[in-house]
């Protein structure tokens, strides 16, 4: 029975694309200790693993200090730092567990650095978009996004490369590059995406293994019946988990599709109370969460701020999206959508009940958009899913128990 140790960080679009291969593992009958903090153990524990809390790491431990995807080096400091201090007992800790094999997220550091000092296969879990080449991202749109972020807190990049190196030299080990604090690689990684989906997939790393969106089924939820809907096309609204207390943008698509013929389904998330929103017209519906995967099988059109997890859960369905990027990380992102056909893009200075009334009925009746987000979703189901991915892990586990 294969033993691993999962290293993840605390955030759910960090591990909520981990979890069905958790699951995947646990029921091929591999021994999994999953390490996150104490929010997330229900989740860990309903895919058979053990969860195990972090000792110093907090549930706050991005909110806290603010960090998102527009400062990248500031985060790179904050998790290159975490893993100078915790890495001597999470190494005691291995050595004592003795795993066959160790997971981590790509933004997880301590994870991404630990075996390599303790000698054991890695397997990365790619919750992010996997870096290109450089020189693969050099045009004026892609530039226009990452050099402002590149340059915002410098200084924090370069004490995050000075403390790379200073563990590097510690623990003789190769050091961690300035992208790699960010978004690390395993001896196989794994990405939840297509290699059709994924930009300059071709410059990739060999180590990079495209299995598509990994689907999470939801638990059922009773709190929004779909006979309000009727037969009008469903446009369902959602601003993530994390940068999500915009009350602006959901005024603005109140007032766009007030008394349309469509039907407009909120999620605020917990930042903002559906309350605070007063009488609603008949045609939109708002509340804290719904059933994400449930919604988006019946939707028509998904509005959504470009996160990673929610584009590939719209796209997995054919959904066309209208992006309303709320950091530069999830420009990027948008920015894929709309050069693949399969949606538009709004910037958030440009975001009025007009501009959403317009896109959205562009979307809605251009069948060109649902023709390519139905193309985009198909690449998903056909990279090989959750199986494939546990597949890649045993034979990586084959490959090194052999010697070779």
């Amino acid at each position: 029975m294969p033993k691993a140790l999962f290293f993840n960080v605390p955030a759910h679009g960090h591990v909520n694309p981990s979890l069905p291969l958790v699951a995947e593992l646990v029921r091929r009958g591999h021994q999994i200790i999953y390490f996150v903090t104490e929010s997330y153990r229900a989740k860990v524990e309903a895919t058979g693993a053990a969860f195990q809390p972090y000792p110093s790491i907090d549930d706050d431990y991005f909110d806290g200090p603010g960090l998102n995807g527009s400062c990248p080096q500031k985060a790179a400091h904050h998790l290159i730092t975490t893993a100078a201090a915790i890495l001597p007992e999470l190494i005691e800790i291995t050595r004592e567990a003795q795993p066959d094999y160790i997971l981590f997220d790509g933004m997880c550091a301590w994870g991404q650095i630990l075996p390599h000092i303790v000698g054991l296969p890695s397997v990365a879990s790619l919750s992010l978009m996997a870096m290109p080449s450089p020189r693969s991202m050099m045009n004026m749109q892609t530039l226009r996004v990452i050099f402002p972020m590149l340059m915002r807190d410098f200084g924090a990049g370069l004490q995050a490369s000075q403390t790379a190196r200073a563990l590097a030299k510690k623990y003789n080990i190769p050091p961690l590059g300035a992208t790699s604090i960010m978004n690390g690689l395993g001896d196989i990684s794994i990405s939840y995406t297509s290699d059709y989906f994924q930009p300059h997939a071709s410059t990739m790393s060999d180590s990079v293994r495209f299995v598509g969106r990994i689907m999470d089924e939801n638990h059922a939820d009773d709190s929004f019946s779909f006979e309000r809907v009727q037969n009008r096309p469903l446009i369902y609204v959602s601003l993530g988990s994390l940068i999500n207390e915009n009350e602006a943008f959901f005024r603005a698509c109140i007032e766009a599709f007030r008394g349309s013929d469509y039907f407009v389904l909120m999620s605020t998330g917990n930042g903002i109370s559906p309350e605070a929103f007063g009488a609603l017209p008949e045609n939109i519906a708002i509340h804290a969460w719904v059933a994400q995967l449930e919604v988006l099988k019946r939707a028509g059109l998904f509005i959504t701020h470009a996160g990673l997890g929610s584009v590939h859960d719209g796209l997995y369905f054919g959904v066309p999206l209208l992006l309303v990027p709320q950091q530069a990380e999830q420009t990027l992102i948008a920015l894929r959508v709309v050069e693949l056909g399969a949606g538009l893009m709004l910037e958030s200075a440009e975001v009025n009940p007009e501009s959403l009334r317009t896109n959205a009925a562009r979307l809605l009746t251009d069948s060109r958009f649902k023709r390519e987000a139905v193309r985009v979703g198909e690449t998903f189901r056909a990279a090989g899913g959750v199986a494939r991915a546990a597949d890649e892990i045993e034979a990586l586990l084959r490959k090194r128990s052999n010697g070779s």
